[in-house]
């Protein structure tokens, strides 16, 4: 396991008070944090993977804000 607070050279930086922000509190480092987000991509995929239209209504902000809620739930 790697401490939530030690930053691998690609990974975005948490300040140390979002830690206390996350939405799931089973998050304790940043193995279970890149799981958690493997997770919500995954779903936003596959949510979006059903969607019907054209590829630019992809493109439209209530699009990518309804995405979003899918991720995050």
């Amino acid at each position: 396991m790697s401490d939530l607070f030690e930053e691998p050279d690609d990974a975005t930086p948490l300040a140390p008070g979002e830690r206390d922000a996350l939405w799931q509190t089973w998050i304790t480092d940043r193995d279970d944090l890149n799981e958690a987000e493997q997770e919500n991509i995954v779903k936003g995929a596959a949510w979006a993977g059903k969607r019907r239209g054209k590829p630019a209504d992809l493109l439209n902000e209530d699009f990518a804000k309804t995405l979003h809620k899918q991720m995050f739930g």
